[in-house]
């Protein structure tokens, strides 16, 4: 695992999602480690992006997992969690968006698909998708909804023959017996059930 063929890929790392948040799935343990994991990208050159929640009337990626309102669009708690912010400016693209986009190097890309849909789904954030694992070969994954958002990312990758790992100490789900049968499924395909320190350790090794 190389900074330099590698991609951070978090999942509705928002204010909704985080302690104190409409729909706090994340505990203070594993927000901490969401933040290192943001901490190391900055500090070793990581590429990042992701996937984030914009829920609200009429919106596109309404349709959400089963659960409080929330990450309604335009709404603090849309807003990226603390210590959630990369390093490079962001753009968020959202489903059915008509307007074309070019894409580069220099922004973190995220598709405003949630817990609604595959971040793939639509051809605009399908685009955004192809760029963000061009050339990539370890997604590192992790976020809120292991079940959902988490889930059809992970599926993203795969289907792209990305290497992917998850990080289950930076991780939270909805439904944690859903979950398991998830995490299982991952294992069965090849999905790495990785840590915070394991990424740390494994990605600095190969900076030096």
């Amino acid at each position: 695992m190389h900074p330099g063929a590698a991609i951070f890929l978090d999942v509705c790392a928002q204010r909704d999602f985080w302690p104190g948040g409409a729909w706090a799935l994340i505990d203070p343990a594993g927000a901490a480690n969401v933040a290192a994991l943001f901490a190391l990208a900055a500090e070793l050159g990581v590429r990042q992006g992701g996937v984030r929640c914009a829920h609200g009337p009429g919106e596109p990626g309404e349709a959400r997992l089963s659960g409080p309102a929330h990450a309604a669009g335009g709404s603090a708690g849309a807003e990226p969690a603390a210590g959630c912010v990369p390093a490079e400016p962001v753009i968020v693209v959202a489903p059915a968006s008509s307007a074309a986009r070019a894409l580069d190097r220099a922004h973190a890309y995220y598709v405003a698909t949630g817990c609604g849909a595959a971040p793939d789904a639509d051809p605009v954030c399908r685009a955004v998708v192809e760029h963000l694992l061009a050339g990539v070969r370890d997604a590192i994954v992790f976020g809120a909804g292991i079940e959902a958002g988490l889930d059809r990312t992970v599926e993203a990758c795969l289907r792209r023959r990305v290497r992917t790992h998850v990080v289950l100490d930076a991780a939270a789900a909805a439904d944690p017996a859903r979950a398991q049968e998830v995490i299982a499924d991952w294992k069965r395909r090849g999905v790495d059930a990785l840590t915070t320190a394991t990424v740390a350790r494994l990605l600095r090794r190969s900076a030096n």
